[in-house]
């Protein structure tokens, strides 16, 4: 049998009620030239009729069953397994677009240099869609990495071999947010990319793993963004580093002290990195100058000294606003200053 060209890798534990729609979309692609590796990580529901069923049906579907020891196990136990030039991640409640693979494969051939691949995605299945565009270049997406994961890890292609002779795998201790730690320490060794389209749908729904270990995921995360931190040679306080997580998941306080405690923190960011050039150096300016904007566009509320904080700050020149922007921005600040005179 030939080798296949891309690998598609799902790892499913008690997953029967969307795995249906997840294997048809990715039997629907445009691009043909794949086989669909299933790890069965323990599931007690019907997932394993569904996956048998499916086996008959295409020859393309690879079915295995790990010990039910968790995802980053079952993914490891399918990268082993895989045998194409890329593996496509999948999860097994989301939905590809017919033109996923084609997008991402075609991507991978023009740019050797990329050795992993996102797309934008949009959510579906609880409440108003939302979709995410995260930054297509590598300079950009390893800068937003300090402070967040941008490569959505069930829409991620990779190339097989270069995780195989770096011995980049799933760290198991890195706890439902090991796929933000992958993409951290893969960035060391290739460059990174999004297709900038929307080419998977993401379900939300109340039976997500995410949903129910969401404090776990978040002390993972703020791990790796502390090891991030270190690199820059900062070791935060307990302080900066609470500050640092709040930047990072977008929970501004509503008030002037923390306006002010971030734009210090991010200030001290931009110096560390001139000091030890982790980042690219103008892409990392404006990453942080996109999150000083975030942060004084939530702060409208505050009135004028929003608005003259924002125009006083190093960061200002390195924001890529349009007058319209600025325009609306200096509105609504003055609305406020008048709402509380």
């Amino acid at each position: 049998m030939p080798t296949p060209r891309v690998s598609v890798l799902m790892a499913v534990r008690d997953g029967a009620l969307y795995l249906d729609e997840a294997i048809r979309s990715v039997l629907d692609q445009t691009f043909t030239d794949f086989e669909c590796i299933v790890v069965d990580d323990g599931s007690t529901d019907g997932t394993d009729a569904i996956l048998q069923r499916y086996q008959r049906q295409d020859t393309r579907i690879r079915l295995s069953r790990s010990g039910g020891n968790g995802l980053s196990y079952a993914l490891n136990h399918g990268l082993k397994l895989a045998t194409g030039t890329y593996v496509a991640r999948m999860d097994a409640d989301d939905v590809s677009l017919a033109g996923r693979l084609a997008a991402q494969v075609r991507l991978m051939e023009e740019r050797p240099e990329v050795g992993v691949c996102g797309t934008w995605i949009e959510t579906f299945g609880m409440g108003r869609s939302t979709v995410y565009r995260n930054p297509a270049d590598d300079a950009t997406i390893r800068c937003a990495l300090l402070f967040e994961s941008v490569l959505a890890h069930p829409s991620v292609m990779i190339r097989r071999d270069l995780f195989a002779n770096t011995g980049l795998l799933y760290d198991a201790a890195m706890l439902h947010a090991e796929d933000y730690d992958l993409w951290v320490r893969a960035a060391q060794y290739t460059s990174l990319a999004n297709v900038p389209e929307v080419l998977l749908r993401y379900r939300l729904h109340p039976h997500q793993v995410v949903r129910k270990h969401e404090a776990t995921k978040r002390e993972t995360a703020r791990r790796i963004r502390r090891r991030q931190l270190e690199r820059l040679g900062i070791a935060p306080t307990a302080g900066e580093e609470a500050l640092h997580e709040s930047i990072s998941s977008w929970d501004f306080a509503d008030s002037r002290e923390f306006v002010s405690a971030a734009h210090v923190w991010l200030l001290k960011l931009t110096e560390a990195n001139r000091t030890t050039d982790v980042y690219p150096r103008i892409p990392f300016q404006r990453t942080v100058a996109e999150r000083w904007w975030a942060i004084c566009a939530a702060s409208t509320h505050l009135g004028l000294w929003t608005l003259t904080t924002l125009r006083r700050s190093p960061l200002w020149g390195d924001m890529r606003l349009d007058w319209k922007q600025q325009v609306k921005f200096g509105v609504k600040c003055g609305i406020r200053k008048r709402q509380h005179a």
